[in-house]
């Protein structure tokens, strides 16, 4: 069998046959796993989110990096403070607002409204835990500071529910 049609890509014929057949399955099986019918955003929301943690001096904090939740339906955000140092410190967490598509005005005012002041004793750690309940699909970026030192960022994704 000679391969001259082909020019001088003949011999490479069943290789590239055999990865266009790889890639065609790939995609069948990505449509499978993913389709609308599997994008069930409940199962996402309830997964455990990954946790950061970030030192600044004597203060460690640990927060969510990324906040998925459902839009009607009641959500938290919780951020545990730890003090690394034999004397008790100040500290004041706050977010603010960098960027946001759609979230509500009253969910960002609950993350965003009042910083969370507490005096932590040595060696101790506290959580601030606070609960809203986004009503608009839409996602926000927030920066986290530590007295006044920026921390890191959370984004809060909402979605719709199935």
């Amino acid at each position: 069998m000679e391969a001259k049609h082909f020019g001088p890509f003949g011999r490479f014929v069943p290789l590239i046959l055999l990865l266009m057949g790889g890639l065609l399955i790939g995609v069948v099986a990505g449509y499978i796993i993913w389709s609308p019918r599997a994008a069930n955003y409940s199962v996402i929301s309830q997964a455990k989110e990954a946790t950061r943690t970030v030192s600044i001096g004597d203060i460690s904090v640990t927060f969510p990096s990324v906040i998925i939740c459902k839009s009607g339906e009641e959500s938290s955000r919780t951020i545990e403070i730890t003090n690394l140092h034999k004397d008790a410190k100040y500290v004041v967490v706050s977010l603010a607002l960098v960027r946001s598509g759609d979230v509500d005005s009253a969910t960002i005012s609950a993350l965003t409204g009042e910083p969370y002041k507490v005096t932590i004793a040595a060696y101790g750690s506290v959580q601030d835990v606070l609960s809203f309940k986004p009503s608009s699909n839409g996602y926000a970026i927030f920066d986290l500071t530590v007295n006044g030192e920026l921390a890191g960022s959370i984004n809060l994704y909402v979605v719709s529910s199935p």
